[in-house]
């Protein structure tokens, strides 16, 4: 009986171990740096300041990551001695729209149109070492159009990037930037809208091309055993669900198809269709492999660096290491019931019966009654909420003068009932919109559908623009109080008019009914180029006026770091909660030499980005607040 319980523990101790990647195993040795020693480790075993390894910028006379403006840049020939290291990875960032520019030596005119028409959708950016989904964060150097204004310029965008393939790759890219003082920055997707994957003047490691799932159905270790997967840092959602499809799992997984499962989405928290049923991305996380600021490639888990663990599963991405995998939870497969509807609402004065479009199926209804069929679609999301589902509507102000229309597209998604539950649980939801004088009936201007969650995607993804938002998070509280909830919709009225476990994600996620985001219809960008700071702040400060009403109505509550403005106020609350502080100290703990940066996360406050007009691009020298 000993003998069989041995060999079934050394059975799933082999089982855990196979899990990891083969590049996994491709890591810096000390016989790599033995000639070179700018991709040296760290020594941990000294007291490091937090301010070392800075070089007094001449442009500006602060103490300043160093960049290609100053005399202690690397020479042409350290850079070829790093990129020797690297086996030939290290890239010189030529921006995504150079192709575009008749004076730019990269000029290609069926390029440019092929790039134009790839990066309408962000599937068409991810694959790109250097750009991100906004670029506007990057100063907007290099506009993406058959029609370019000026010239092709870097902006805020990294000097050179590393494409790892490799553990070994990430390591060498973290060690040459902190031993030479270079800002580092991390680009995974590029589903970046506060400026985290850019930087002027720095060294990028690029995650793409970290490759490979597997499907491991009895993992055992870090206090879980049962289905899981390991991921590789590079994959993006839409692999995961044909992933998924594969193996006839479920896994959280985002609901854009390009968003990396281990990017922002794991590290700042995660929401997807199954928040309510499963949890949020960063709970699922049960082992993590880590290459740290000291250049160290480290299992984390509950038994091992704890610290880290918890503070990489919500607590700030860009902030403690870079994860090239992750095991995370696998459950059994899924079916969603999804309800969709439209309706809009007139601005006609004249206007009083209910307007049905006989080949759309769209509703009419004056503005009263749209906003009355508001009000009961965000009081019916606190029952979804309860039955493990989730609630998403988009409201759009009226566009066209004439039409005077605005629209509400709402849906409700039903993680793991049958359609025979889902019928009879929005039964009242319906009925009440029909006695609102909005005749949505589940048999006409709307069905439910059912449809597998791991049903195949494709890698196009979303539509993108360039619109600035700020967001909120509603808790319970609002919808217990009658008189908050009033409030609470007639705050979301105003805005639209004019204009659980031992993890670091935000505490008020935990409580919250409602994740509302209000989108600036000013763009900050104008034939691409960044509009002037006195109209990118008036415009700024008109959508801050009413998220600061939606403040007012949720205190102590936050927002999602995801999905947020990048000048959101006292930001370390609104984004962190009362984790803060324990996620400050393991910052300085873990990165002593400010080796990972990025705006709003952890121990940022020390350092800011240098701007002549104060905008929070990311196109100057890092410097020491």
């Amino acid at each position: 009986m000993l003998t069989k319980f041995l060999l079934s523990l050394l059975a799933v101790q082999h089982l855990v171990g196979a899990v990891n990647f083969a590049w996994e195993e491709t890591q810096l040795t000390k016989d790599d740096i033995a000639t070179f020693d700018s991709i040296a480790f760290a020594d941990t075993a000294l007291s490091v300041p937090v301010d070392s390894n800075i070089n007094i910028a001449t442009s500006s006379g602060r103490e300043c990551k160093v960049g290609p403006w100053d005399t202690a840049w690397p020479t042409e020939a350290e850079w070829a001695a790093f990129n020797t290291s690297l086996d030939g990875a290290l890239i010189m960032t030529v921006p995504q729209g150079a192709v575009c520019y008749p004076n730019d030596p990269h000029y290609d005119k069926a390029a440019c149109a092929a790039v134009v028409e790839a990066t309408a959708h962000s599937g068409g950016i991810v694959v790109d070492p250097s750009n991100i989904v906004q670029p506007w964060s990057a100063g907007e150097p290099c506009n993406i159009t058959e029609t370019p204004i000026g010239n092709c310029s870097l902006g805020g965008f990294p000097v050179y990037i590393v494409n790892a393939t490799t553990v070994k790759h990430v390591q060498l890219g973290v060690n040459f930037a902190r031993n030479k003082g270079i800002r580092l920055v991390v680009k995974n997707t590029g589903h970046d809208f506060v400026g985290r994957s850019v930087g002027a003047g720095a060294l990028s490691i690029w995650l793409h091309n970290l490759q490979g799932q597997k499907f491991v159905p009895d993992f055992s270790g870090s206090n879980y055993c049962g289905p899981a997967a390991r991921i590789a840092g590079g994959i993006q959602g839409w692999q995961v669900y044909n992933f998924m499809a594969d193996n006839n799992i479920s896994i959280v997984a985002p609901g854009e198809s390009t968003v990396a499962i281990l990017g922002g989405f794991t590290a700042v928290g995660g929401h997807s269709a199954l928040t309510s049923y499963y949890g949020m991305g960063s709970d699922q996380a049960i082992q993590l492999q880590v290459v740290t600021a000291d250049g160290r490639f480290l299992q984390v888990d509950t038994d091992n660096n704890a610290d880290l663990f918890f503070a990489m599963r919500g607590g700030g991405g860009s902030t403690y290491g870079i994860v090239t995998s992750a095991v995370v939870k696998a459950f059994p497969p899924l079916t969603l019931q999804t309800a969709q509807f439209v309706w809009s609402g007139s601005l006609d004065a004249n206007f009083s019966s209910p307007n049905i479009d006989p080949f759309t199926g769209a509703i009419t209804v004056d503005k009263e009654a749209f906003w009355s069929g508001v009000r009961e679609y965000i009081q019916f999301s606190r029952s979804v909420s309860s039955a493990r589902g989730i609630g998403i509507c988009n409201i759009d102000p009226p566009t066209d003068p004439l039409s005077g229309l605005f629209q509400m597209t709402g849906q409700f998604i039903l993680p793991g009932q049958t359609l025979n539950d889902a019928t009879a649980f929005l039964e009242p939801f319906f009925s009440t919109m029909i006695q609102l004088g909005i005749p949505l009936t589940q048999s006409n201007t709307t069905t439910i559908t059912g449809q597998a969650y791991n049903t195949r995607r494709t890698g196009q993804g979303d539509p993108v623009s360039q619109n600035r938002f700020s967001s909120r998070l509603f808790p319970r509280t609002n919808w217990a109080d009658p008189a908050l909830f009033n409030a609470t919709v007639q705050s979301i009225r105003a805005a639209k008019w004019q204009g659980f476990p031992n993890d670091a994600v935000n505490p008020a996620f935990r409580e919250t009914l409602m994740h509302a985001i209000a989108f600036d219809s000013a763009s900050p960008v104008k034939d691409g180029r960044v509009l002037p700071a006195k109209v990118v702040n008036a415009a700024h400060a008109r959508l801050d006026s009413f998220i600061d009403a939606w403040r007012k109505l949720t205190p102590g509550s936050g927002a999602y770091m995801n999905e947020a403005d990048v000048q959101e106020p006292e930001w370390q609350q609104s984004f962190f909660g009362d984790h803060y502080p324990r996620l400050l100290h393991i910052k300085r703990h873990r990165d002593p030499w400010g080796v990972f940066w990025a705006p709003t996360t952890p121990g940022s406050e020390a350092w800011e980005v240098v701007v002549a007009d104060g905008l929070p691009l990311q196109t100057g020298p890092l410097c020491r607040t």
